[in-house]
């Protein structure tokens, strides 16, 4: 395998290819990767026909600050902890419940 590596890495093509992809990645900032996982559920909640209805009104019931952290995810997608409550104006507290809410209301469609 390594023998593969160090030939693709000489040839010019490839090489440049496989660097390019390097510097494209990042660690994800606090809070993304949560926010891709509520997104998920939240996207699987409404394609399914048997529980759009019940995702509808699980949402409905959320708080105000429920309602905008989820508005924002589908939206402009998952980012930051610090984005996302900028984002839905609201304080990193505020913020930290209404995300803690939202993943409650999603884990009653769950089950």
């Amino acid at each position: 395998m390594a023998a593969v590596k160090e030939d693709i890495e000489t040839e010019g093509y490839f090489g440049d290819y496989f660097d390019m992809a390097k510097k494209k990645l990042r660690e994800a900032k606090t809070g993304e990767l949560r926010g891709v996982d509520i997104l998920e559920d939240l996207q699987r909640a409404f394609r399914r026909p048997e529980s759009r209805i019940d995702a509808e009104r699980v949402l409905n019931g959320l708080s105000p600050n429920g309602r905008a952290y989820a508005k924002q995810l589908v939206t402009s997608g998952p980012m930051g902890d610090v984005e996302a409550a900028k984002e839905c104006g609201l304080t990193p507290e505020d913020f930290e419940k209404a995300v803690q809410e939202l993943e409650v209301a999603l884990q009653t469609l769950r089950s």
